[in-house]
């Protein structure tokens, strides 16, 4: 049997999401390791590697968040870019086999109602911290709690859902939960509530369904579910306090990461791009 040094192999999977970084930033994709026949998308769309993103980054912004999978050899990095037209939170994912990148999946948002590139790129280190033994949960579990909170928005109910009273729900660096309610309108109050409450009150009624789930980079010992997930909205549904969210359809393609321990869901962010009402994810 043949024993991972975790340690170092997850240093070795974040060098390789840095090589990207580097790369994107120099416009230079010939720089990185790909196998012949890798697969790459941007925004859930087929194209060529150097393509996209490439041809229009002009800056990698310093920071960021990794998120490593060391089992399954896969890594993900949040962060911010500046291209030709400005401001762009970036997500990608990389599938790394031997020495070689073989899947390149990336999410680009481009600007927004809820869009705040410095809370992406701020320090979270409590989201990055080593779970304590006792506190772990293992892989097949941090899929399923991630499962449960989309089948609970999927049902409107969050009932029996796991997570913290005061979980930090983040939405392309928006603060989307667990703000202080005096510093709200009328139309803002279900920002004050928790998760699982504003699940149950309807906050999230307008997104008609989610589906095609993906679970690709597991951490068990940070208690880290990065997922890939899509967002079906009609464009006619409301919030129980009657504000419209878009009033036209779309789909989003979310990267989504929660926080899991013993005591649940402690912290979920996502960044998401809008996409054609019904588009697939180029990978399911």
């Amino acid at each position: 049997m043949i024993t991972i040094d975790t340690a170092a192999e997850h240093a070795r999977l974040t060098a390789f999401a840095d090589r990207f970084i580097e790369a994107l930033a120099a416009r230079a994709p010939q720089r990185l390791p790909v196998a012949p026949d890798v697969r790459v998308t941007e925004n859930c769309q087929a194209i060529a590697h150097g393509t996209g993103i490439w041809r229009t980054c002009r800056e990698v912004r310093p920071g960021g968040h990794h998120f490593v999978d060391v089992e399954r050899g896969q890594v993900a990095w949040w962060g911010v870019v500046e291209e030709l037209r400005g401001s762009g939170l970036l997500g990608v994912r990389l599938a790394v086999e031997g020495r070689l990148i073989t899947e390149i999946e990336i999410v680009v948002v481009r600007g927004g109602s809820y869009f705040v590139p410095e809370v992406v790129l701020a320090e979270y280190p409590e989201m990055h911290a080593i779970v304590p033994l006792e506190n772990r949960v293992p892989r097949a579990e941090l899929i399923a709690a991630a499962h449960r909170y989309f089948d609970a928005i999927n049902r409107v109910s969050g009932e029996g859902l796991a997570v913290s009273p005061d979980v930090v729900r983040i939405v392309n660096g928006f603060l989307d939960s667990a703000v202080e309610e005096a510093n709200l309108g009328d139309e803002e109050k279900y920002l004050a509530l928790d998760v699982a409450e504003q699940i149950t009150q309807g906050h999230y009624s307008y997104i008609e369904r989610i589906r095609d789930e993906r679970f690709p980079v597991i951490d068990e010992e940070r208690g880290l579910c990065h997922c890939v997930v899509m967002f079906d909205h009609p464009g006619d549904l409301t919030r129980p306090n009657g504000v419209q969210e878009f009033g036209a359809p779309n789909t989003m393609v979310f990267f989504e990461v929660f926080k899991v321990t013993r005591a649940g869901i402690g912290q979920v962010w996502a960044i998401g791009a809008s996409l054609p009402y019904g588009a697939k994810d180029g990978w399911s």
